[in-house]
């Protein structure tokens, strides 16, 4: 049955999107004005492929014309084209006609990188008083960020290549380490555990030495939070990009760290913060001498010397990273760097920040040093704002399916028919090579045991969902330990996200064998089935009063079928025909163990998915 949730233990990841009057305003927003949202077909535009671009406009402004603005000559000449209305509709949340547009951009050869604006061009009445009244100008409006001003404006970018989403990304099972409270090495001992705000003493070290029991995990990659200088001991906010913070080791310990995962089979994904710096940042330092300092064009300025932050926090300057920034570059050199020394890849913090134009730029010059480059933003929007940034990364975060996994399993707030929902529009919506690492938490929520009220059989309930569903499973530290925390994130006396970054409880790790049983045995089971990354659930039953549901699971390797009781007792489940014929027995693909079966009836336990497949008795 569904539960009734406290707010301070829900989830916040999409800034109460979810919440009608929140959303609405949102939605209101991305309506009204000129917007374009890098929509376009194809989505990743090949050499010599016409691509078809999207527009829409609202009537609160009379659009004469919407124009294309393009270069491939990083804007030394360009050209223009104007877009073609093809439809209006109504659209009450806004109150406005919306008005789409369509434009086709030629085909362009290999290696074009292709800047584009989208811009109306809209009448208004002249100011001027020296005019004659009512004389009539023109001036532009520019997609999507509504500026007038076509070096303020939002650019979109095409970078035509003959490239594509990693071929070791798509069998990745990602474990991700909080540095400063994983580890710290052999020989050491944290250097406090009260204050969750400051330093505990991770290192690369501790990494390092644990790199053989993360591999015998079933883990292939690690996605390493930010090790670069910074004050803070989550380094979320970097004072110099070609630098290893100290505390964390040297740069000799990161070369040790690649050469050795690397040789396990571990791929290295580094945490790159492109949006904001550290207030400690030299560039920033500089910039405040003087408005005048070459350094200021690094950031953006309210009025010199209040510079914009990220979330109003003032020890987080964000970066000015438009075309032809200087800072916009040093950020392209850092990604380079790092992958010149053997990462494998990046997780883009807070993506949604840097245009959408720098992270097609990001990955032309990160696959220029290694073709392999796996790049996943942080995005914290809805699934086509997700989507717009295909074409630049490979991919983001699914946290829509994070949210439904906890709705559904940690919360128990949403019905299984609105899970089973969920999962058909989902997969059906975002395209194949479009990366969705899939999780059930990290350092930024409460942790999945902790909202799950520390129940351990709904954590194993979800991780056997997270390694069938399409997309890369990524656990955070500690879900093998049953690690957790004291207080929700969002409770009245708590310190914030630092209650879900508790150091890792090596002493539970015995006590907690299951659990890591449970993670190897769902990580063999993926390697056996690698075509889960693209599989199709299709739904055969379901029973919302018994909080049962059966799905066939179709992939390349083969199918199989997942039997779900959420519920809390025991369930007598009826097997349809199409899971075995005369002859046959379900074998459960997790254990080799056979389900027993009478008279076409199978038991699924509490709080149990059942993954099994019909055999030849």
């Amino acid at each position: 049955m569904t539960q009734i949730i406290p707010d301070y233990l829900r989830d916040h990841s999409f800034g109460d999107l979810d919440t009608p009057a929140i959303g609405a305003a949102f939605v209101i927003k991305h309506t009204r004005g000129v917007h374009h949202f890098a929509r376009k077909t194809p989505l990743v535009p090949k050499p010599g492929e016409a691509v078809t671009l999207y527009a829409s406009t609202s009537s609160d402004q009379p659009v004469k014309e919407l124009v294309l603005r393009y270069s491939a000559s990083d804007w030394r000449d360009y050209a223009e084209i104007a877009f073609a209305p093809v439809g209006q509709s109504w659209d009450t949340l806004a109150w406005a006609w919306i008005t789409e547009w369509h434009a086709q951009l030629p085909p362009q050869p290999a290696g074009t990188f292709l800047r584009y604006q989208v811009y109306a061009r809209l009448p208004e009445r002249e100011a001027n008083p020296a005019k004659e009244v009512g004389q009539a100008t023109q001036y532009r409006l520019f997609a999507d960020n509504q500026s007038r001003d076509a070096g303020a404006a939002d650019q979109f970018a095409i970078w035509y290549a003959e490239d594509s989403v990693p071929e070791w990304s798509k069998s990745a099972r990602i474990y991700q380490i909080f540095v400063d409270r994983f580890s710290p090495g052999q020989g050491r001992d944290w250097l406090q555990q009260e204050d969750l705000t400051r330093s505990f003493g991770g290192t690369l070290r501790g990494v390092i030495e644990k790199l053989t029991y993360i591999r015998a995990l079933g883990f292939n990659a690690i996605w390493l939070t930010p090790i670069f200088a910074s004050p803070s001991h989550h380094g979320y906010d970097t004072s110099d990009y070609m630098k290893i913070e100290p505390r964390l080791g040297t740069l000799a310990d990161f070369e040790e760290l690649v050469a050795k995962a690397h040789a396990l089979g571990l791929r290295v994904i580094l945490d790159f913060v492109a949006n904001h710096v550290s207030d400690q940042h030299p560039a920033l330092q500089e910039a405040l001498k003087s408005g005048s300092n070459p350094f200021a064009a690094w950031f953006k300025w309210k009025k010199w010397p209040e510079y914009q932050s990220y979330f109003n926090v003032r020890s987080m300057p964000e970066l000015n990273l438009a075309y032809g920034s200087p800072a916009r570059e040093h950020l392209l050199e850092a990604a380079r760097y790092w992958l010149r020394l053997g990462a494998d890849g990046y997780r883009l913090d807070y993506a949604i920040g840097p245009g959408l134009d720098y992270w097609v730029e990001f990955r032309k010059v990160c696959r220029a040093v290694n073709p392999e480059v796996w790049t996943f933003g942080e995005v914290t929007r809805p699934a086509d704002q997700q989507l717009s940034f295909a074409g630049g990364l490979d991919g983001t975060l699914d946290f829509l399916g994070c949210q439904a996994l906890r709705e559904t399993f940690a919360f128990r707030a949403k019905p299984l028919s609105w899970f089973a929902g969920y999962l058909q529009a989902s997969q059906a919506y975002f395209p194949r090579d479009f990366s969705r690492p899939l999780f059930l938490d990290n350092h930024d929520m409460n942790r999945f045991l902790f909202a799950a009220g520390g129940s351990l059989q709904r954590l194993k309930l979800a991780l056997n969902w997270l390694y069938l569903l399409p997309g890369q499973p990524l656990v955070y530290f500690g879900t093998e330990s049953a690690l957790s925390q004291a207080l929700s994130i969002h409770d009245p006396d708590a310190i914030g996200f630092d209650q879900s970054r508790l150091p890792m409880n090596w002493n539970e790790i015995p006590q907690r064998s299951d659990l890591a049983e449970l993670i190897r045995a769902l990580s063999s089971f993926r390697e056996r089935f690698p075509g889960l990354l693209y599989a199709q659930l299709q739904l055969l039953a379901l029973d919302d009063e018994r909080e049962t549901a059966l799905w066939r699971v179709n992939c390349a390797d083969g199918y199989f079928f997942a039997a779900l009781n959420r519920s809390e007792t025991t369930q007598d489940f009826s097997l349809p025909q199409a899971c075995f014929d005369d002859g046959q027995i379900p074998i459960n693909l997790l254990t080799g163990e056979q389900i027993p079966v009478r008279s076409g009836t199978i038991d699924i336990p509490a709080e149990t998915l059942l993954v099994f497949s019909p055999l030849k008795a």
